[in-house]
């Protein structure tokens, strides 16, 4: 899993539509190019980028609740074979050149019974 962090906040998903129309072409045609790239390639399986307000979940029920712009603003599942491969990927991330960074964690696979 690659989770997309900083960069450029003008252009962090909420704050798209207030971006500059030039701007906004050029940062949405960057990233749909890199994901259909790894469409193609096979490695893409799911992404999305994250709303700002959900919800915080805990023993005393459920509370509204702002993420802050430290946390993470998305993220995609890909398949690949190694860390290193996924690092790689990440390193080609659009988001690396807007001033981001990005972790890559492994996912564990679920128990089948």
């Amino acid at each position: 899993m690659l989770t997309f962090f900083g960069g450029n906040m003008a252009l962090r998903y909420e704050n798209l539509a207030m971006a500059d129309k030039e701007a906004q072409q050029r940062h949405t045609a960057a990233w749909s190019a890199w994901m259909a790239e790894l469409m193609k390639s096979g490695q893409l399986e799911v992404g999305y980028p994250l709303a700002p307000d959900g919800k915080r979940i805990d023993t005393e029920g459920a509370h509204d609740y702002h993420f802050p712009e430290t946390t993470e603003g998305g993220f995609i599942v890909i398949k690949v074979e190694t860390l290193e491969q996924a690092v790689e990927i990440a390193n080609s991330s659009p988001i690396i050149k807007n001033g981001g960074y990005v972790m890559v964690r492994p996912c564990g696979e679920m128990m089948k019974e």
